[in-house]
């Protein structure tokens, strides 16, 4: 995309610190909910729900043997706590909300040559919007991220169940601790908040209208090319941020 403003391979000016940020923003959150998630799943135990599939499904056909063991893996994932992760989701969605603000604090205040640090804990109240992120705002996204995680998490356990050997046990349980679709829904939910705490300093600065930067180069995927294009956007009009999981994208005044 030689087009794009936003070069990732080429940052110069406010967009290195900028990057900086938001590369250890999704380092952090990540390493603290799978280590929350790992932390959780080791109270987990599937062999008597296994065990409980193996009788009721017998010997039927593939897709009914998946369909039946990621129904079963689902039920036991839900009827754990979870408690651990929870907690880490939606203090990683309030401290992505407080970067995010930091950050557009910073690119409607900064002179965009100048690429010295900046601080990404704001001070709360600035005016008539927050850095924070409100207490139901994060537990909701925390409950969402999980939805999506356990239903995904169940879908694969109950394929490695199904189309493994005897030990269909372990199977299950090293796709439950991999913790990959978590990684994925987490990683969606943390640059979204980023994105609300981008647009909550935007519109406290009075912005009228927002574009959307893509990463500008051949990694770019069409859907954000196309947002990019259709640009610039309402504050309150502006797609739907993250397009898609380990977007790349940024949202600028």
């Amino acid at each position: 995309m030689p087009d794009a403003t936003l070069q990732l391979g080429n940052l110069k000016g406010v967009w290195r610190p900028v990057y900086a940020h938001r590369t250890a923003l999704h380092a952090t959150a990540d390493a603290i909910i799978l280590a929350a998630w790992k932390r959780d799943a080791a109270d987990l135990n599937l062999a008597d729900v296994i065990a409980a599939w193996r009788q009721s499904t017998g010997e039927t056909v593939d897709h009914h043997r998946r369909q039946a063991a990621a129904a079963i893996v689902l039920t036991a994932l839900h009827a754990h706590p979870w408690r651990r992760t929870r907690a880490a989701i939606a203090t990683a969605a309030k401290r992505a909300h407080r970067i995010g603000w930091a950050t557009g604090h910073t690119l409607v205040t900064r002179d965009k040559a100048d690429d010295t640090p900046y601080d990404d804990t704001p001070d709360s109240g600035y005016g008539i919007t927050s850095p924070d992120m409100p207490d139901a705002t994060a537990d909701a996204t925390a409950t969402a991220v999980l939805t999506t995680a356990l239903a995904a998490t169940a879908n694969r356990a109950g394929r490695a169940m199904a189309d493994g050997t005897d030990d269909s046990e372990g199977d299950a349980e090293d796709v439950v601790d991999d913790g990959y679709d978590l990684s994925l829904a987490a990683d969606v939910a943390a640059s979204a908040a980023y994105g609300a705490g981008l647009l909550a300093a935007y519109l406290d600065a009075g912005t009228q209208s927002v574009s959307w930067m893509a990463a500008g180069d051949d990694r770019v995927c069409d859907r954000c090319s196309a947002n990019e294009a259709a640009g610039p956007y309402s504050p309150f009009a502006v797609p739907t941020f993250p397009a898609h999981p380990r977007c790349r994208c940024v949202l600028v005044s």
